[in-house]
């Protein structure tokens, strides 16, 4: 099943974010308010790869590490142009 992203992340800031040369992104959200089981983070991501999806985390850590493996499998389908910490 697909995560569909909340408002609650698209009103937060990107701390980390990867673009690809076909104009798809990933990004590393960190939650301005977060929810009450201590989920804090929101990878989001528009790449053609089958093996990229949304989520949410409770660490940094956790949700680094999607991001490190979603920009690993988005460049199978497209070429890396940008990562960056912000």
């Amino acid at each position: 099943m697909y995560i569909k992203m909340t408002q609650r992340a698209f009103n937060s800031p990107t701390i980390k974010y990867a673009n690809f040369k076909d104009g798809t992104f990933i990004n590393l959200i960190k939650l301005k308010k977060p929810y009450a089981n201590g989920t804090k983070y929101a990878v989001y991501e528009t790449t053609k790869s089958p093996f990229c999806s949304n989520g949410f985390y409770k660490t940094i850590e956790e949700a680094n590490k999607k991001f490190e493996l979603m920009i690993l499998n988005g460049s199978k389908c497209s070429d890396l142009i940008i990562k960056e910490t912000i």
